[in-house]
């Protein structure tokens, strides 16, 4: 419990400050529970927090209490994506590493996530599901707003191994201090005007 409450702190401490804010768009195809989609939002938030991202979420399909939102129906602008969550790959593998857990279309700024991709690595490697679409989705945001690149280590890796998924069981996994800068750089700070559209 100490070396955990000290990990918090020390990450606290490397924090930048809150004073960008995404909003991102969910459409939720694969039917997730609130309590899931409440845990994933979370998690993520926390992850964006700490390049100084306050994150809002709007939810066009799936996880709604009311009537549709009117964002839905707008155009995304510069601090907007859209995530949309599926529940398989439409393709099926598509590659020598395995089944993605995630994709995405950084020229239109929507990525999409599958879920029962995210759940058989999820049991694989002992994390709950919710934290590992919570790392997916922060990883494709990074896509989102850095574009295609991927960095040698991690949210950001192209492919997590036995390192990663040990970090992220213990929510150390992370962003390093240049793609927490340059989200942070991609997203106008609060007060400011938006540039333009995507």
């Amino acid at each position: 419990m100490l070396v955990a409450t000290l990990s918090t702190m020390c990450m606290a401490a490397a924090e930048d400050p809150v004073d960008r804010t995404l909003t991102v768009v969910v459409y939720d195809y694969a039917g997730l529970s609130d309590k899931f989609m409440n845990d994933v939002e979370g998690f993520t938030s926390v992850l964006l927090s700490r390049a100084g991202i306050r994150t809002e979420w709007v939810h066009c399909l799936g996880h709604q209490r009311s009537q549709r939102p009117a964002f839905c129906d707008g155009t995304l602008g510069a601090s907007s994506v859209l995530i949309r969550i599926l529940e398989t790959h439409p393709a099926g593998p598509t590659n020598k590493s395995g089944d993605p857990l995630g994709s995405a279309i950084v020229a239109n700024s929507f990525a999409s996530l599958y879920a029962s991709e995210t759940r058989k690595y999820a049991d694989r490697n002992g994390l709950p599901a919710e934290n590992l679409m919570a790392y997916a989705m922060t990883h494709e945001i990074g896509h989102l707003l850095l574009g295609e690149k991927h960095a040698p280590l991690g949210i950001m890796r192209a492919v997590w191994g036995k390192t990663e998924y040990r970090e992220m069981a213990q929510r150390w996994l992370g962003l390093s201090t240049e793609e927490r800068q340059a989200l942070r750089r991609a997203l106008p700070a609060e007060g400011q005007p938006v540039a333009g559209s995507k």
